[in-house]
């Protein structure tokens, strides 16, 4: 039996796109949730004090924490959507800080600190229809810590001995000191007003132990970040095996640090600090409605230190952040 040719021609389209659909038709916005019920995070946060009497001081501080993580996926048209995401610590565990200065043979200072971390990403995607995404939006955190049992190390007292060296061969400090002790501002341990310099560089000498009490400061910061990602979820069937991972880039454009020794507020917009984040997951979707996944988010910052007239009011410091997490995706749409 013959077919006139433009029949057969129709046929032969119509088998073809049933059996090779485009990606374009493949692709689904479809939101969903997801639930981090817990992980664990590795936290590490150094500051570097560029200029503190004449010498570089850092400190270094890792811990690892309890955390959790959620958030979920909005669909808006056809190819655009926003992601909510938010992460926080839960427990904190305490851990010993370190304090070294260049030139200074063993730690000049320790103490015990405590650390939170708190996160919320907002973000419009932008969707390639492949399984790919561009993102751009908000990014929020806040470092949170408190430091207490200060102690005395190996290099305290050479260090004390060359900030007070520092301090008797610079002129505008001793100025600043003679200006003190002549107004009669300074009072010793007992009550005594300070009358000589001896006794002025004695009272301050660098004494972790005497001279610092329980720490605690809050650093928020909002920036801006843009980035790319991939997920399966888009463009794969509902059941089976689903993976994703993005990376973005930033910069921050408002910070508050609020330190318990200031006793203020510090506040700078466009500070030219960067943030860097990046995150992988991989599980399986049972049905369309749920699924089970195993994640990993990554997160880097450095802020630059934050100066009021000749003082570092904060110095430079760098975070960064690893967490592994089991978490629950649905969607009851």
């Amino acid at each position: 039996m013959d077919l006139p040719l433009s029949r057969l021609s129709l046929i032969a389209a119509t088998l073809a796109t049933i059996s090779l659909p485009s990606h374009a038709e493949e692709f689904q916005n479809r939101p969903f949730s997801v639930f981090g019920a817990f992980g664990l995070e590795y936290v590490s946060y150094s500051e570097h004090l560029k200029d503190f009497a004449g010498q570089e001081v850092d400190s270094t501080f890792t811990s690892t924490n309890l955390v959790q993580r959620s958030g979920g996926y909005t669909a808006a048209t056809d190819t655009l959507g926003f992601f909510i995401n938010t992460g926080s610590t839960l427990i904190s565990n305490e851990a010993d800080e370190t304090w070294e200065a260049e030139g200074i043979s063993g730690n000049i200072q320790e103490d015990v600190a405590a650390m939170n971390y708190q996160t919320l990403d907002v973000m419009l995607a932008y969707h390639l229809q492949n399984g790919f995404y561009l993102l751009g939006g908000v990014h929020y955190q806040k470092i949170a810590f408190s430091r207490f049992g200060w102690r005395s190390a190996a290099g305290t007292d050479e260090f004390a001995d060359a900030v007070e060296s520092y301090t008797l061969n610079n002129q505008e400090l001793l100025d600043a000191m003679d200006a003190i002790i002549q107004k009669g501002e300074k009072k010793d341990k007992d009550g005594n007003i300070i009358t000589t310099r001896e006794q002025y560089l004695a009272e301050n000498r660098f004494d972790p132990e005497e001279t610092l009490d329980v720490v605690f400061e809050d650093a928020v910061s909002f920036g801006l970040m843009t980035g790319i990602g991939y997920d399966s979820y888009f463009v794969r069937p509902t059941k089976g095996i689903r993976y994703m991972w993005e990376v973005g880039l930033g910069t921050q454009v408002y910070e508050n640090i609020l330190n318990s020794n200031g006793g203020r507020s510090l506040t700078r917009t466009f500070g030219g600090g960067i943030d860097i984040a990046g995150k992988a997951g991989i599980g399986y979707h049972f049905s369309r409605r749920l699924g089970l996944m195993l994640g990993m988010d990554a997160h880097y910052s450095l802020r630059k230190e934050l100066q009021e007239s000749s003082t570092v009011s904060l110095p430079e410091n760098e975070f960064y952040s690893l967490a592994s997490y089991a978490s629950v995706t649905w969607n009851f749409k």
